[in-house]
């Protein structure tokens, strides 16, 4: 098995991950993508809910032309978008190319729903337990565009 070099800059990894840990701790009963992602986002949660049984994701999955990014909602709150422009303070958000954000965040995904993500120790990285910093996060990923 070869190695995969990743298509998104080193400091979006953090942002990512938190937004693969916000998709298996919320209860996410959304998900809009554009048409192109629709059966990628389905396959994905049925391999999250394979890796952890437990795990009981069923968002709607609403998918609409127009968009040039993907939403993850909690209710009416959003709390994950992978590009597009820049969202509200609290957010969790990632700019870049959809299909390279795409696939590093399937990769986290799928790892820390095999890992036992949220019910195991540790697994979602050292930083996991504490209070994401949207601003800084974003401040940080400014700072090298």
């Amino acid at each position: 098995m070869g190695v995969e070099i990743s298509k998104v800059e080193g400091v979006l990894h953090l942002s990512i991950r938190e937004s693969a840990r916000r998709l298996l701790r919320h209860d996410v009963i959304k998900i809009r993508v554009p048409n192109d992602f629709s059966e990628k986002c389905h396959s994905l949660i049925l391999d999250v809910c394979d890796l952890q049984p437990s795990q009981l994701l069923q968002p709607q999955i609403e998918v609409d032309n127009s968009l040039e990014m993907i939403e993850f909602f909690e209710l009416e709150n959003k709390l994950v978008q992978l590009s597009g422009v820049e969202p509200e303070e609290n957010i969790c958000w990632i700019p870049g190319v959809l299909d390279d954000l795409w696939i590093e965040f399937e990769k986290y995904a799928k790892a820390l729903a095999e890992a036992g993500y949220p019910g195991c120790l540790n697994c979602g990285g050292r930083d996991a337990a504490e209070v994401w910093d949207e601003k800084s996060r974003r401040l940080e990923m400014l700072k090298t565009s």
